[in-house]
């Protein structure tokens, strides 16, 4: 499902038809919802206030799958080495180190056996970022950079790698180069800053943007590691992308992504709606029981996804444009295992 706007309406500051929304239903069951008058950030540009930044402070990223890393951390690597946790034993052989051996083990099973221990490496965070048009409504994109930025702050810290991959409409891909330490994040917003944010106007409409081709990119590039997905998930093939998310052989999080009249839209009367990709028109008479229709419709949809998800082993965080940024990262995704 993709973002509708209503049509012919015009608001300071936009181009005409670029808010408002109201309930319907696409093909696939899905809800056809849209975001709301531009009232907040709503670029990929706008960086993290100081004061989140300061409560990222002591938070770093967790992994509950093993990492392939490319050099020594704190994650448990799918390699064996020389860490101070026990992992297993084999039999000796020519060549190992003498004080590898475990001599009490060796005594009780007549043979020698040589200790193995666990390897901790360093993790690579993938970040693929959804900037399709029903992301370019509210606060919603705004929410994902910010997110984006908080995540490279907290990869920074633990001296972990981020890279951030972002699927724009056209199926166009921008996606930053992995990046380490206290410049992941300033890089990471000159990477954002490039992509465009402006919300369309009524005649522009260049289809879907290829999110699942952009989540399948960012897991085939470098060493396993975890992924977060940022986004609203209206797209006609979210069950795709969910699905795609799942493929990684490292920790996979959906944040859902939602605005404020994503569920509780500000229509009323007869109003002519614009799909914000497709330039389909669909008119409506947003009564009290149509828009009570949308948000049971919406609520439903919301637990389909996270039920789907549970099933190609995602991890969903449900997030709101208005939430508090370092909350989504410090409790939403600790939650998930992916932050500690």
């Amino acid at each position: 499902m993709r973002g509708l706007r209503r049509a012919r309406r015009h608001a300071a500051g936009t181009a005409p038809g670029s808010s408002g929304d109201a309930p319907g239903s696409s093909g696939d069951g899905a809800p056809r919802v849209d975001g709301p008058d531009l009232a907040g950030p709503a670029d990929l540009a706008t960086p993290l206030p100081p004061a989140v930044v300061a409560r990222l402070g002591p938070h770093r990223l967790s992994t509950v799958s093993r990492v392939t890393g490319t050099r020594e951390g704190a994650h448990r690597s799918t390699r064996h080495g020389h860490s101070l946790e026990f992992a297993d034993q084999r039999p000796y052989v020519a060549g190992d180190d003498p004080r590898s051996l475990d001599l009490a083990a060796s005594r009780r099973h007549g043979r020698l056996l040589v200790r193995i221990h666990e390897a901790e490496d360093d993790t690579s965070l993938r970040v693929v970022l959804d900037a399709s048009r029903s992301m370019a409504f509210g606060g919603k994109l705004g929410m994902a950079g910010h997110l984006a930025r908080a995540l490279a702050h907290v990869a920074a810290h633990g001296g972990d790698r981020i890279r951030v991959v972002v699927a724009t409409d056209d199926g166009r891909v921008a996606a930053s180069p992995w990046l380490r330490g206290a410049a992941a994040g300033w890089s990471i917003g000159h990477t954002l800053a490039s992509v465009p944010s402006t919300i369309p106007s009524p005649d522009e409409h260049p289809g879907p943007a290829a999110l699942s081709d952009a989540v399948r990119r960012a897991l085939g590039e470098g060493p396993v590691g975890p992924v977060v997905l940022v986004s609203d998930l209206l797209v006609l093939d979210w069950t795709e992308v969910v699905r795609a998310l799942g493929t990684g052989r490292g920790d996979a999080v959906l944040i859902h992504l939602l605005g404020r009249e994503d569920r509780s839209p500000e229509l009323d009367g007869d109003v002519d709606l614009v799909d914000a990709e497709t330039g389909r028109v669909v008119s409506i008479a947003a009564t009290d029981q149509v828009l009570a229709a949308h948000t049971a419709a919406l609520a439903r949809w919301q637990e389909e996804v996270a039920r789907y998800a549970a099933r190609h082993g995602v991890a969903v965080v449900a997030a709101d444009d208005r939430d508090d940024v370092a909350g989504i990262v410090t409790v939403g995704l600790r939650r998930t295992g992916v932050v500690t």
